[in-house]
């Protein structure tokens, strides 16, 4: 079997046939009762592991522990790269990735025995973070046709599967304590894999057809923000200090929430294992919280941009669904709305899937996880890889507020990402949701006058003298406003007013 993956190694094109997937079958059939490392004094990472997807055309690493100042040698792709172990064990090589391909086998053995790790079905693809909360670890098998998705898995062998067990850590670590490894995509193993992601990622093989896709699930629910920022970031940003003040007099066990905490045991092993992007479904855990979010979000882009070594590393970011949060004041998800979009307009290479239409309005983890998967991969394809099909669209994302004219009672709102034109998203209802105030700062309904290509001109009769603007700012608004893609528009305001979360710190 070792020989039959070796000569297909030394091919990058990928043939998804019968035969060569039965041929990976029965390898990783063999592998569950054949030890691969010979040398117990080589250790990897977990993220290293048969099956496992290297980012293609990229200087990729290799490291772990062995004997102090041991000679080793990597193995991959009929290339050899030598490396010492330094006196602590510690040791690094870097091996160049080719274009999409394999199967292909990685070694890592000692440089006179010629023996050590051996890692078999590594596949040369694009590697995605799927990062969040609840919504974005919920799985596929509690998803809607969950039953008819999990048997349709069968086809995208070309996507292997990781899940990181998410786990605190109050100092940054070298390695995650637990995960589950590398996997082809199949029946047997969809079921408890983020759904968001998998779908994100299916729909990315159906574009890129013979690229591997790698994903990487690190999702915990009701993780925080600043959980997933690192400690030294987070304290650069004096808007976070009184979070971290507080923080710093809670004495208690190391959990999703205590800021630092989820980096150290999640992102810190991870960051030098290269990847192509981030899709994240955070900030249900900042509802109430929305004008901190509006620092914190940034804040974990630049962090994770510093830390993985790549500043232009995209993110792409699931927009938090309509959800009636009763514990706090109905402009609260506004609030947080408003702080992932403003983050899409000022931080660059970030977009935004719209939501506002999928879900329901009492269930905070929506079912239908496929439209938010197939959204936040056109965005990939349109952006990342300029894909003919997502570019031929007439847009990838819902209408966002650009700018605002004023005349006389009339307010007149232009719009990116309007496609071939505005309209109404529904057939008989009128499109609701705008709040208009003057100078008082006392909102009223307004009702839209006119439509055009990239705007729309809307009045209220209680408002003779407008100054601002909202949209849908009430958690369980609809978003009647959409394009010609029939994506809704994104809420928004254009007032810098004072918000209610103003002094939510924590």
């Amino acid at each position: 079997m070792n020989q039959l993956l070796g000569m297909l190694g030394t091919k990058r094109k990928i043939i998804f046939t019968s035969k060569y997937t039965f041929a990976i079958l029965a390898c990783t059939l063999l592998a569950a009762n054949t030890p691969h490392c010979s040398m117990a004094d080589i250790t990897l990472p977990k993220f290293f592991s048969d099956h496992m997807v290297l980012q293609q055309n990229a200087n990729f690493p290799v490291w772990g522990t062995a004997e102090p100042n041991q000679a080793l040698v990597v193995r991959f792709n009929d290339t050899e790269v030598k490396a010492r172990a330094n006196v602590n064990g510690r040791f690094s090589a870097s091996i160049k990735t080719p274009s999409a391909g394999g199967p292909y086998r990685l070694e890592i053995a000692d440089e006179e025995k010629s023996t050590g790790v051996i890692l078999d079905d590594v596949m040369v693809g694009e590697v995605w973070l799927c990062a969040g909360q609840s919504n974005m670890s919920w799985p596929v098998g509690k998803s809607a046709d969950a039953s008819a998705e999990v048997l349709s898995a069968n086809n995208y062998n070309q996507i292997r599967l990781f899940t990181v067990e998410v786990n605190a850590a109050d100092e940054p670590m070298e390695d995650v304590a637990k995960a589950n490894p590398w996997s082809i995509c199949s029946a047997d193993n969809i079921k408890e894999f983020s759904a968001v992601g998998y779908f994100f990622g299916r729909d990315l093989a159906k574009t890129l057809e013979e690229t591997p896709i790698g994903l990487i699930n690190a999702s915990l629910g009701g993780s925080s923000c600043e959980a997933w920022c690192s400690m030294e970031s987070l304290s650069e940003v004096a808007e976070l200090e009184p979070l971290l003040k507080y923080w710093s007099e809670i004495e208690g066990p190391t959990d999703r929430h205590r800021p630092g905490t989820l980096f150290n045991g999640v992102i810190s092993p991870l960051v030098r294992y290269p990847l192509r992007g981030v899709i994240l479904y955070q900030g249900e855990a900042h509802v109430g919280r929305g004008k901190q979010y509006a620092t914190l979000l940034p804040t974990l882009i630049s962090d994770w941009r510093k830390q993985f070594a790549d500043d232009q590393l995209p993110f792409y970011l699931a927009q938090l669904t309509p959800y009636r949060y009763t514990d706090f004041p109905i402009d609260a998800l506004p609030e947080v709305w408003d702080a992932q979009l403003k983050t899409v307009q000022s931080v660059a290479n970030v977009a935004m899937a719209t939501t506002m239409d999928l879900g329901s309005t009492s269930d905070l983890h929506p079912k239908n996880k496929q439209p938010v998967g197939k959204r936040l991969a056109l965005l990939a394809l349109s952006d990342t890889y300029q894909s003919e099909a997502a570019l031929s669209m007439e847009s990838v994302t819902g209408p966002q507020y650009d700018s605002m004219s004023i005349s006389d009672d009339v307010v007149r709102l232009e719009f990116r990402n309007s496609g071939a034109g505005l309209k109404n998203l529904s057939n008989c209802d009128p499109i609701g949701s705008f709040l208009v105030c003057g100078e008082d700062r006392v909102f009223h309904p307004a009702s839209v006058k006119e439509i055009g290509e990239n705007w729309v001109a809307i009045v209220s009769p209680e408002v003779s003298t407008p100054e601002a603007v909202r949209y849908c700012w009430e958690d369980t608004a609809a978003s009647l406003l959409g394009n010609s893609e029939d994506l809704p528009a994104f809420p928004f305001r254009t007032d810098d007013y004072p918000l209610s979360s103003e002094d939510g710190q924590y």
